[in-house]
C-alpha cells in the first residue's frame, strides 16, 4: 500500500508529520498523532501507512470515495492480522455513525476479503497506558549517558535474564541522588529500546525489564 491522499495543513485542526523509518507520517489531529506515536514505538509493528487506500462505496444510490486514516502492518511473528484504522473522537463517531456506516461497512468487506481487520479508534483506544509510558520515556531518549553506565545496567540484565527496575536501582544506585541518576539511565535504555519491557503496563519500580538476545 501507499499513501493515497495528501494531507494539507489546516487551521481547523492540529496537523503535522512524525519521522518514521526514514520518512515522515502525516497526521490531521492529536488523536492521529498519538496513534502514530504508539504504533511507531511498538516492536511488533513492521510498517505504518497513512491514507493507505481509497475505495468506492454506495450511499443512497450515489457512488462516493472513502480513504481511511492508517494501515498497520504487523511483523509476521506477532501472529496478528494487519489493520486498517479510522481515527475519530468518540463523540463525533457516536453522533454520525449512521451517516458513516455505509463506507465503514464497505471497508469491513474489503478487509475481510483481504485478510485484514477494520477498526474505529477513538480516545479509549489511543489515550492509554502505552501512550503515557512513551511520553514519559521520550523525555530521556536523548539524555547524555556514559557508555560505561549503560553497559553496566545492560550486562546485569543479561546475566539475570529478567529483572525489575527496583532491583537495578538497589544494585547500582542507592541514595536519592543516585536513584534519580539511575532512573535516568534506565529510562534512556527503555526509550532507545536497548532494554525491553511490556509497553502496555504502567512503568514503575516493579516493571520487569530484559534484553533481546541475537
Amino acid at each position: 500500500m501507499k499513501q493515497m491522499r495528501k494531507i494539507k495543513p489546516t487551521r481547523m485542526s492540529v496537523s503535522g508529520r512524525i519521522p518514521y523509518k526514514g520518512r515522515s507520517l502525516p497526521y490531521e489531529s492529536t488523536l492521529e498523532r498519538d496513534l502514530i506515536i504508539v504504533h511507531a514505538f511498538r516492536e511488533d509493528v513492521e510498517d505504518i501507512i497513512a491514507q493507505p487506500i481509497t475505495i468506492p462505496f454506495v450511499k443512497n444510490g450515489i457512488t462516493y470515495k472513502y480513504t481511511p486514516d492508517f494501515f498497520i502492518k504487523f511483523a509476521e511473528y506477532a501472529g496478528k492480522p494487519n489493520m486498517i484504522i479510522e481515527v475519530k473522537p468518540h463523540d463525533l463517531w457516536q453522533a454520525n455513525w449512521r451517516d458513516w456506516s455505509d463506507k465503514w461497512k464497505t471497508m469491513q468487506c474489503y478487509c475481510k476479503d483481504n485478510g485484514y481487520v477494520f477498526h474505529i479508534y477513538d480516545e479509549s483506544r489511543i489515550k492509554n497506558t502505552a501512550l503515557n509510558n512513551i511520553n514519559l520515556l521520550m523525555k530521556f531518549k536523548n539524555s547524555a549517558i556514559e557508555e560505561e553506565d549503560k553497559e553496566a545496567v545492560l550486562e546485569q540484565v543479561r546475566l539475570m535474564g529478567t529483572t525489575t527496575i527496583d532491583y537495578l536501582l538497589t544494585r547500582f544506585y542507592l541514595g536519592s541522588f543516585l536513584r534519580n541518576h539511575g532512573l535516568r539511565i534506565i529510562y534512556h535504555l527503555l526509550a532507545t529500546k536497548q532494554l525491553k519491557f511490556n509497553l502496555f503496563l504502567e512503568i514503575n519500580d516493579l516493571t520487569e525489564v530484559w534484553v533481546d538476545y541475537e
